[in-house]
This record gives C-alpha cells, sequence and structure tokens, in this order.
C-alpha cells in the first residue's frame, strides 16, 4: 500500500513540473532574449522565421496607410482614428468660485480651491491686475484656451494681448516638466507672460520664487527664455491629446480690476479593452543600446507578399508606429521585425493573443496600440497556467 502511495505522489511531481516547464517553456518563447549575434556579426533570430514570406519587387516600398495607397490598380487607405477630446470642455459649469490660499503656492504662482474643494496649482494668465492672497471667493467664469470665439472676438477679447498663442502655452503644460528639473513654476510663468503679454519688462518677480524676491534676472531670466524660445519653435498649433491636458483659463467678470487665472484639466486616457478582432494600429519601442535599422513587414491582405509598413534607423528608446496596410486597416496574422539585413523575430496580431503594452519580443516592445473591435489595447498580462490532477 505504501508502495502505491509513493507511485501516486510521485506521478503528481511528475506531471506537476511539467505542467511547470511547459508554461515556463511558453512564456520564454514570448518574452525572448536580449538581442543576440552569430559569429559573423549577424543577428540571431528567435528561430521562428516564415518560410512562406515572399518579397518581390513591391515590398520595398514603404506604405502610409494615413496617406492611402495603391496596389494593382485598388485604392487603400486607413479609416483608424484617435482618441479627439473635445478641447472645449472646461470640465466645470458656467462659473465658479475661487479662494486664494497661498501666494506664491506650492509649485505654482498661487495655491486656490475652486468651490471649496482641493488645493490646485494656478497661474497668472495675465500680469495685470494682481489678485492677491487675501482676494477670496470670487466668481470666475471658466473658458477653454481652445475657445476663440471668446477670447477672440466675444465678451473677453479685450483680456488678453496674445490670445493665438495659447496653443504655445498648452505645449508648455504638456512638454515642461518642473518637478525635479532645472526649471520652475516661476519660469513657466515668465514664458507665459512672454507669450501673452508680448515683449514686456519682467518686473513682477516677487512671486516668481517659494521665497519672494529670490528671481536672479540674469539666470531665471535665462531660464524662462529658453521655455519660450522652445514653445515658439515647436508649439504653434499645438493641440493636446488624449492623457494630456488643456488649459483652461479663469475668468472675472471685472477683469479690469481683478486677475484672470489659468489651470489645466487633465484630458482622460482612452479605456482599453482586450484585443478583438485584429490590431489595426500599434507603436513599438526598441530597447537596445544601440543604433540599428530597423524594418517592419506584413503580409498583403491574405497573399504570401511582404509589405514594408516601417524602415528607419533606431536607438534606445526610440518608437515605431505603424498602421496596418489591408483594405480594412489591419496587419493580419503577423508584424515581422528585420534588424539590419536580417530576420530576428515575429508579433501575433490577430488577437489569438491578447496583446498590449507590456508585451517583448527581444528588444521590441509594444507600447500601445488598439484593435477593430476593442479599441486601445490594454496592458499586456502573461498568461496564468493550471495544472490538474485527479
Amino acid at each position: 500500500m505504501k508502495h502505491i502511495t509513493k507511485l501516486v505522489l510521485l506521478a503528481v511531481l511528475v506531471i506537476f513540473a511539467s505542467c511547470q516547464k511547459e508554461s515556463t517553456q511558453d512564456i520564454e518563447s514570448q518574452q525572448q532574449a536580449a538581442l543576440r549575434f552569430d559569429e559573423k556579426g549577424m543577428v540571431v533570430s528567435d528561430g521562428e522565421e516564415d518560410k512562406e514570406l515572399m518579397f518581390n519587387e513591391r515590398s520595398e516600398d514603404l506604405v502610409s496607410p494615413s496617406e492611402g495607397f495603391t496596389i494593382s490598380g485598388e485604392s487603400y487607405g486607413s479609416n483608424n482614428t484617435d482618441c479627439t477630446p473635445d478641447l472645449l470642455d472646461t470640465g466645470f459649469g458656467s462659473s465658479v468660485n475661487i479662494e486664494v490660499l497661498n501666494k506664491p503656492g506650492n509649485n505654482g504662482y498661487f495655491d486656490i480651491s475652486i468651490d471649496g474643494a482641493d488645493v490646485i496649482q494656478a497661474y497668472c494668465s495675465d500680469r495685470l491686475p494682481s489678485l492677491g492672497a487675501d482676494d477670496d471667493f470670487i466668481d470666475f467664469t471658466p473658458v477653454s484656451t481652445y475657445d476663440s470665439s471668446i477670447l477672440a472676438g466675444g465678451a473677453f477679447e479685450d483680456v488678453y494681448t496674445n490670445p493665438q498663442n495659447f496653443d504655445k502655452v498648452n505645449w508648455i503644460l504638456n512638454n515642461i516638466d518642473i518637478t525635479g528639473s532645472q526649471y520652475t513654476y516661476g519660469h513657466v510663468q515668465y514664458a507665459i507672460w512672454r507669450l501673452i503679454e508680448g515683449p514686456f519688462n519682467n518686473d513682477f518677480t516677487d512671486f516668481l520664487t517659494p521665497v519672494p524676491g529670490d528671481w536672479n534676472r540674469v539666470t531665471d531670466n535665462a531660464l524662462g527664455d529658453e521655455i519660450y524660445d522652445a514653445a515658439v519653435a515647436n508649439g504653434e498649433g499645438y493641440t493636446p491629446g488624449c492623457g494630456e491636458k488643456v488649459g483652461i483659463l479663469l475668468i472675472p467678470a471685472d477683469f479690469d480690476n481683478v486677475q484672470a487665472l489659468l489651470i489645466s484639466r487633465d484630458i482622460p486616457e482612452p479605456e482599453c479593452n482586450d484585443c478583438i478582432g485584429k490590431v489595426d494600429q500599434i507603436t513599438f519601442k526598441w530597447d537596445w543600446h544601440n543604433d540599428y535599422r530597423v524594418r517592419l513587414y506584413q503580409r498583403y491582405e491574405n497573399t504570401c507578399y511582404a509589405v514594408k509598413i516601417f524602415d528607419g534607423v533606431v536607438g534606445q528608446d526610440d518608437e515605431m508606429a505603424v498602421s496596418g496596410a489591408n483594405h480594412n486597416g489591419t496587419f493580419g496574422k503577423w508584424i515581422y521585425v528585420y534588424v539590419g539585413n536580417c530576420y530576428y523575430t515575429k508579433f501575433k496580431v490577430n488577437c489569438h493573443l491578447n496583446i498590449g503594452p507590456g508585451y517583448k519580443r527581444g528588444v521590441v516592445e509594444v507600447v500601445s496600440g488598439t484593435s477593430t473591435a476593442g479599441g486601445e489595447l490594454c496592458e499586456y498580462e502573461p498568461p496564468t497556467y493550471y495544472c490538474w490532477w485527479w
């Protein structure tokens, strides 16, 4: 009897170990090792090259689905649309009540409370008139910085000298990080004043630093000018997308005597879902310390012919964003990755694998993507394996 019991326990252990080995191997095959080279310096592939994939004279023509392309006389183009936020939505009603809590604030020109809610940071959206720490419980009208009908011809057209520069202000709100960087809220405030007020003598420096009067006109003006120059160079026509911020103005009725403010509203990220249907847009990241030429291919429709959808030299953390080249905007079953002149690996993009951000094949990682019936892809979760014996 004891002998039979031992045999049963041994069988359980063997089955359990077998299940563990299979699950580990499967995950390793999906999340393979770093970039490797053979003795000739050629990239080592994952060993899963598609022998049926064929290249013809058109395979090296880089297609741009977003612009449309033609193969065999038929026109194709992507019907995908990115998440489009309502930039005129302020997130508030027609009027809000402001309490000024601190001036200067914590990482902002002001700490304020809106309608008695939590403390938030605010900038001055104009230099004059001044708003003090004792100017509490004043009603303001929330206006989007993109509402030109109000700012450039409406009720508040006389508040700002250069309302056309709010696109550049929004670029600053989304691209200048004052946490742990050389820039402070004072440098951001300085740049905003330059954009909105035009050329000016920066004679309001007391509250540009946590300790009033610490502003250095040489060093700090130069840092503010850096932000201003970057916004002018990059912010023309800028519009924030989902997951970014949009500037919201708080304008008092008596704007000749009460200062207007600038805050930001977070635009919600699009809700994610499992991969449903087929992947139609995907962005990869190159996770390797050296630069290499990378080419991405898919099969054209249901044929065996390769279509090139990306070709470029990428370095550490560079991204490769592509859209499907099929008539319905999808990639089909696979995206093939070539490094240098060699096949490296491939990604299954027909939703048989619940692919998503965080999924890796070697040194190529999925950053974001969408599927035809599921929308934005959720973070990838490795499969959980269960082994039953009974």
